[in-house]
């Protein structure tokens, strides 16, 4: 039997959340504080986060931010999106 870390479970996460009841803006530093703790998971995905009401006046849109370490990988995935959501 593999152990923890030996095999990538896509199930093995955590979540985090925060928000201001009454809409008001604030700064994201507790949240990123949060996200940190969650950054090397046991299955060796890694970590991330949704944020709402960031763009305002794009309320009824969507944006999506991916954060490349590698150039190949970049070029692929960039490719993909073009392809089928853009």
């Amino acid at each position: 039997m593999l152990k923890e870390g030996e095999i990538r479970i896509p199930s093995g996460c955590a979540i985090s959340g925060i928000i201001d009841i009454k809409g008001d803006r604030f700064s994201g530093q507790e949240i990123v504080k949060s996200i940190a703790l969650m950054h090397e998971r046991s299955n060796g995905l890694g970590g991330g986060f949704a944020a709402y009401g960031i763009y305002p006046q794009y309320k009824d849109l969507y944006a999506l931010h991916i954060f490349y370490d590698n150039l190949e990988i970049n070029m692929k995935t960039e490719g993909f999106l073009s392809e089928h959501l853009i």
